[in-house]
């Protein structure tokens, strides 16, 4: 009865410190990534030049991606991730069968949004990117969705495809210094 008792009372410390961590700012163990693309078809290049840079923060479950920047051109979005309840429409009446996977960003209306969601889906004035996850050296599929104008459901405007080109690294965060202790500044 003891044990039992024991047993039950560390079972319940471990979920607490699971639902913790589980609960716990993702900002904290998440740490920045930026993977640059280059556009894998004509039509690709077409919408969207040579290539995609995306800046994302990737944690121990899960990715977050935060600006898309084009490589050839100074332009960026940035981008929420939301549900697919904010579509409107489930994904599977938008994408084809093989693509109903990946994660919804809307594309926010501020730097040069507006202008990537006209350029992707004529005549929307909200648009969404469905991709397939970040990962090193694998090809990205992104689904361009773009409101009706005319009220209806959001439509698939476009789907780009791209082969991936590589990881930039980024700077230490502010207040980490490099171990310089082994170098000798006096010689």
């Amino acid at each position: 009865m003891i044990l039992r008792h024991v047993l039950d009372k560390a079972m319940r410390r471990l979920a607490l410190l699971l639902a913790l961590l589980a609960a716990a700012p993702s900002a904290q163990a998440a740490e920045q990534r930026i993977y640059s693309y280059d556009a894998a078809d004509q039509k690709t290049r077409e919408l969207i030049g040579s290539g995609l840079t995306f800046v994302f923060d990737k944690g121990l479950l899960a990715m977050r991606v935060k600006e898309i920047l084009s490589t050839e051109a100074r332009a960026s979005i940035f981008v929420d991730p939301v549900g697919e309840k904010e579509l409107g429409v489930r994904l599977d009446r938008l994408l084809p069968p093989a693509d109903w996977a990946g994660d919804i960003y809307r594309i926010a209306d501020r730097e040069q949004g507006p202008g990537m969601v006209r350029a992707f889906c004529s005549g929307s004035s909200k648009g969404w990117l469905i991709m397939t996850p970040l990962k090193a050296n694998r090809r990205l599929i992104v689904h361009a969705v773009g409101d009706d104008p005319s009220g209806g459901p959001p439509r698939l405007c476009a789907t780009l495809r791209f082969a991936f080109r590589g990881e930039w690294t980024t700077p230490p965060a502010i207040g980490v210094m490099p171990n310089m202790s082994n170098l000798d500044l006096w010689r």
